[in-house]
């Protein structure tokens, strides 16, 4: 793996989680980035992967998810792209967050929190997949 990318195809299956997890880690160990920073990135492919697997792959024959890890100056970039369904997580997927809680629909809090985590958020629809890129800045070392 270089020093500055981590890049995994994956099974679609939930229980693939526990390994990316870990295989994130030892990303973050080998190229000296923040525990926090770590924690935000497994949390967001937690939910991300999670939700793709349950709700994106009805009738796909060849299901895959691809992850790539990068930095980029002093941004840590996070691509996830899927052959599920077409699903764009930037348009208004924001849960309602001022009624009380028995009036609020359910679902939709985990991918704000992904949003709301990162500093940038892009999503396209390329070549019949979907592709979504989290950029997150990386704290500045004193050197």
């Amino acid at each position: 793996m270089p020093d500055d990318a981590l890049h995994i195809s994956m099974v679609p299956r939930v229980t693939e989680l526990q390994n990316l997890s870990r295989r994130v880690e030892e990303y973050g160990d080998a190229v000296g980035l923040p525990e926090p920073t770590v924690f935000v990135i497994n949390l967001a492919l937690d939910e991300l992967i999670t939700n793709t697997v349950m709700h994106g792959f009805n009738g796909v024959g060849d299901p895959h998810i691809d992850i790539n890890l990068r930095i980029d100056g002093d941004s840590l970039l996070l691509r996830v792209r899927d052959n599920g369904a077409r699903f764009d997580p930037t348009a208004d997927t924001n849960p309602d967050l001022d009624s009380a809680l028995e009036d609020r629909r359910i679902g939709g809090l985990g991918l704000h929190l992904v949003k709301s985590f990162a500093n940038r958020v892009h999503y396209e629809y390329v070549d019949g997949e979907n592709c979504l890129t989290l950029e997150h800045h990386l704290p500045r070392t004193s050197e």
